[in-house]
């Protein structure tokens, strides 16, 4: 009994540690939109202007985030962890003190470096450190406080700018990165992903680590291109609800802004609340693709359905937050899938390859869906995600490289 609670204490101090600098790095996400009207103001920027700050941003993070998961791989996880949060964090702070606009774009890219280093790391450390019996809902834990990190960043950066000054929110958020490290520094010893190492140099006969061209084959291997094909369809369905929903309602059925938010609220909410579940489904069952099929399906089915009839009120707030809560009853499978067909030590470089689709979907969808509203109607927005969600299933046939469908 004693040795259980040992167990259990180590993996609740484990996720806690790489769960909370997960949340940080989708905080750093999302800190710079909700200061748009301001900088543009204090800048004399345009729209394109300020949107090429989150350009660099998300480009440079698209372009590391593969080589950074190799260099957890060969180095170790918790080192290029605590330095890509401390990094981000100081790049992140730095804009409190900017002066002119190139500076921004500078530190924009330099935080897209230090972004790179989450999910490569985190699910290393989680996979070489967290028991087998509680690896989904490590998982869905993971994934959850990524949705609370969206959610804390508006309500953070704007209010500590009405309270104090908009700079003061920048220099106070990286700040409390840059104690998240430190925090991390001094527990270091829990987040060792050598266990998995050690297994990695045990199966393979010469003990030398994976080489380059080993690694490349990995990555581009049809279990793992199916993985990062799901990453680029789930973004572009679930993300193309959240960026298009709200337009696109107004635009079909004049629904009210104010409602059409909420709906909107209700799809993460319940994405959250679906992710947390999926946790335990992840735990009982594995990466099936019964469960693909069953979650998917009748979310894309529910997201297609507005795009033909015109539904108002608590139910449409019901069916988003029901469709969100099947798309995130997946994702904790779909982390068990990934980490199944990734040989022992490798996690960070398949996950930081395999992450990177999420960035690919998110750089598309709002072209393909923004060119939809301008020439096809507002419905399309629901059809062509409803078609990404559902296509995102097709994905899961690789579950059965060590569960059973």
């Amino acid at each position: 009994m004693a040795r259980i609670s040992n167990t259990m204490n180590q993996d609740i101090k484990v996720i806690s540690l790489v769960c909370f600098p997960h949340m940080m790095s989708h905080v750093y996400w999302l800190v710079i939109p909700p200061m748009f009207p301001i900088l543009m103001s204090v800048y004399s920027l345009n729209y394109t202007q300020a949107g090429a700050i989150i350009t660099a941003f998300a480009a440079v993070t698209t372009v590391a985030q593969t080589p950074v998961g190799f260099l957890v791989d060969r180095i170790g996880a918790r080192t290029v962890l605590i330095g890509g949060l401390a990094l981000e964090a100081v790049a992140i702070g730095l804009f409190g003190v900017a002066t002119e606009y190139w500076h921004m774009l500078v530190l924009a890219g330099i935080a897209g470096i230090g972004h790179t280093v989450f999910h490569p790391a985190d699910y290393a450390i989680l996979s070489a450190r967290v028991s087998e019996e509680r690896m989904g809902r490590a998982f869905s834990i993971h994934s959850a406080t990524g949705y609370v990190g969206f959610a804390i960043a508006p309500i953070f950066m704007t209010g500590v700018a009405a309270l104090w000054h908009w700079r003061a929110s920048f220099l106070m958020i990286g700040i409390i990165g840059l104690l998240a490290a430190l925090v991390l520094l001094t527990q270091s010893a829990s987040l060792s992903d050598s266990g998995a190492k050690k297994k990695a140099d045990k199966k393979d006969d010469d003990a030398e680590a994976m080489t380059l061209q080993q690694g490349l084959k990995l990555i581009l291997s049809l279990p793992i291109m199916m993985c990062f094909l799901y990453f680029v369809l789930h973004q572009m369905g679930g993300g193309g609800v959240r960026a298009f929903l709200v337009a696109a309602l107004n635009d079909m059925y004049g629904t009210p802004e104010v409602v059409a938010a909420l709906a909107l609220s209700a799809f993460t909410v319940g994405s959250v609340f679906g992710i947390l579940s999926g946790g335990f489904v992840a735990d009982r069952f594995g990466p099936r693709v019964a469960t693909a099929i069953a979650t998917l399906i009748p979310a894309a089915v529910i997201i297609a359905l507005l795009g033909w009839v015109n539904i108002q009120g608590f139910l449409l707030v019901a069916l988003l937050a029901l469709a969100g809560f099947l798309i995130g009853l997946l994702i904790p499978s779909r982390d068990l899938l990934l980490r199944s067909i990734t040989p022992p030590g490798s996690m960070g470089k398949v996950m930081g390859f395999a992450s990177t689709g999420s960035n690919l979907g998110g750089a598309l969808i709002p072209i393909v869906l923004g060119y939809a509203m301008d020439n096809m109607g507002g419905q399309w927005v629901f059809w062509i995600s409803g078609m990404f969600v559902a296509a995102a299933f097709l994905t899961f046939i690789t579950a059965r490289t060590r569960y059973g469908s």
